[in-house]
């Protein structure tokens, strides 16, 4: 697999998973409902660092996109490859691109129940991707 040749990438996105501390399950040192969505226009490519400063593994899903995983550990990879669910174990950092193919709001979390529900509520590693008309702005 080739990283296409059309990527033009209109955003670097940093995703910093943890899993201790005062905020325990945190996104970028966020705990849903508090992290930040990533907002793009329907068919941008996006390029997200996930970079594991926590314990524990995370594997990381995103809804509606399938993540072509580029690097790992800041090492370009000489063959890419699409993946639905990327594991991120603890002190691992990998850089994968997506295409906003879909418009609508899209769940990104930890694949890991415990890491982003309670029986009362959904808490932790979970944001959305929001993408976006462009011709309706």
């Amino acid at each position: 697999i080739n990283v296409p040749n059309d990527v033009n990438i209109v955003q670097e996105i940093p995703m910093v998973l943890n899993d201790a501390g005062a905020i325990g399950y945190s996104l970028n040192g966020k705990s849903f409902p508090s992290t930040e969505p990533v907002v793009v226009n329907k068919d941008d490519w996006f390029l997200v660092t996930y970079f594991n400063e926590g314990l524990q593994v995370h594997p990381m899903h995103m809804h509606g996109f399938p993540q072509l995983v580029v690097a790992r550990d800041g090492i370009t990879l000489d063959q890419p490859f699409w993946v639905d669910t990327i594991t991120v174990g603890p002190g691992e950092r990998y850089s994968i691109l997506v295409k906003a193919t879909d418009l609508g709001t899209w769940v990104w979390h930890c694949h890991i129940l415990n890491h982003v529900e309670t029986p009362e509520r959904m808490f932790g590693m979970v944001t959305a991707v929001v993408v976006q008309d462009p011709a309706a702005a």
